[in-house]
């Protein structure tokens, strides 16, 4: 949940896990993850590993939904585009 995050960020880092932020994610290969950093995408590096986990953040899309309700249509929303916010694999699909 939103106020246990913290929690698991302090485990992580006891675990020695390096976090990275404002990377972006340019490819996964043999040689493990292709980042880059910053919004001009400088200074390319492979980072070795053996797997890789992303966790990204959803924004909901409701453009669709919108121009329906606007024409009179009733739209069903599901998963990120219902409620974005601490969604899982399970209730995305």
């Amino acid at each position: 949940g939103k106020t246990t995050g913290w929690i698991h960020r302090a485990a992580l880092k006891m675990k020695r896990v390096k976090m990275i932020g404002g990377v972006n994610y340019e490819r996964i290969g043999d040689e493990g993850l292709l980042v880059s950093y910053g919004e001009k995408r400088e200074n390319p590096t492979w980072i070795a590993c053996d797997t890789v986990v992303l966790c990204a953040g959803q924004l909901p899309l409701r453009t669709l939904a919108e121009e329906l309700q606007a024409r009179g249509q009733k739209p069903h929303l599901v998963g990120g585009a219902l409620e974005a916010g601490e969604l899982d694999a399970k209730r995305a699909i």
